[in-house]
């Protein structure tokens, strides 16, 4: 892309992110990218990006908590705080509806620029509370551009939400592929399906279960799973890791033999979409939950196996299967890893965010 002109964008980052913080751990090999998400490779393609970075008091972030608690994330005390960084740009750019619906809603009293915002989370209006199903219509409504990383949202987000296609974009998510190196397979031993996540859409208690069924079929397999969420398990076969293991991950999947994601049935989110990418960078098969929208990202018996949603007996058919051939589970990881850095790595995701900045 040849931008026409350089657009300074801010960028409001969500709750807990700082972009210098991220910067000095980056350095110290502990999380992807050089800043979040990797927007610090906009400037690649003429958008000069300043982060957010401000913090507030106690009383203040107490009361900014508490905002977020009663309006499901959303931040609008620190879009107010920070409103002469956002004059300042030409435009305002948000990952996802924590920080993007605010400051949509913030354009209407001329407090921001034009703002780019991504939708993440929303699901149908019916399901969502009538504060923030409010606050999304009305900030959807004036909103430059909206982009979702999930193919039926975008489709959601027409339907049902009324965004125009003018202002509608499929954005694919990415990764840091050079942080996710290929990975070398360790030395034959026990199988170790390896997994991710935290959000409400895991189901965590499925991929046990199926780890535990394919164990019938597999001797000896087991688990090791990086999650806060309570997980039932049974020791010796499923190792818990509680704390956020960041970089450490590489770790887990280096000593895989697969990687088991498994998602709620659902339409419309990503979840585990950046866990799946960080498997197949480092050269492992995924096995995954087939929500609409994921087979944009994992090709089925191509980069990885897709199962129906809620049967953890073909979960544990495709767990089984898989460890059982390396061959077939070595030949879906290298096709993994050439497909995240051809089409799903953080530089290609900055290049669509800027081609979307500048179409505003």
């Amino acid at each position: 892309m040849q931008p026409s002109q350089q657009l300074h964008a801010y960028v409001a980052l969500p709750h807990g992110v700082s972009a210098s913080q991220w910067e000095i751990r980056n350095r110290a090999d502990e999380v992807p990218d050089r800043a979040p998400y990797g927007l610090h490779r906009l400037s690649r393609y003429g958008v000069t990006p300043a982060f957010s970075e401000f913090s507030f008091g106690r009383r203040a972030a107490r009361i900014a908590g508490h905002i977020r608690y009663r309006t499901g994330d959303l931040e609008i005390l620190e879009t107010v705080a920070d409103r002469a960084a956002r004059r300042a740009s030409d435009i305002v750019f948000c990952y996802d509806e924590r920080t993007g619906v605010p400051a949509a809603v913030a354009t209407a009293i001329r407090m921001s620029p034009p703002v780019v915002t991504g939708i993440g989370w929303l699901t149908e209006p019916a399901e969502s509370p009538p504060v923030p199903r409010g606050l999304a219509r009305y900030a959807l409504a004036r909103s430059a551009a909206v982009f979702s990383q999930s193919p039926p949202q975008v489709e959601l987000l027409s339907r049902a939400w009324g965004v125009e296609d003018s202002r509608l974009h499929f954005a694919p998510v990415g990764i840091d592929t050079d942080f996710y190196r290929v990975q070398p397979w360790a030395n034959a031993g026990t199988p170790l399906v390896v997994s991710a996540g935290e959000d409400v859409h895991r189901d965590h208690a499925l991929l046990v279960q199926a780890v535990l069924t394919a164990r019938e079929q597999c001797h000896g397999l087991t688990l090791e799973l990086a999650t806060a969420l309570p997980v039932s398990s049974p020791p010796g076969i499923v190792t818990l890791h509680t704390e956020r293991l960041y970089g450490r991950m590489r770790d887990l999947y280096r000593r895989s033999t697969l990687v088991a994601i498994a998602v709620r049935p659902n339409v419309i989110t990503g979840s585990g979409l950046t866990v799946a990418l960080e498997a197949m960078a480092s050269g492992r098969p995924v096995v995954m939950t087939d929500n609409p929208g994921i087979a944009h990202y994992i090709r089925h018996d191509v980069d990885g196996v897709l199962v129906p949603p809620g049967d953890p007996d073909a979960f544990a058919r495709a767990i089984a299967e898989l460890a059982r051939d390396p061959d077939r589970a070595r030949a879906l990881g290298q096709s993994g890893a050439q497909r995240v850095r051809a089409e799903f790595s953080s530089e290609r995701m900055a290049e669509h965010f800027a081609s979307i900045m500048h179409g505003v």
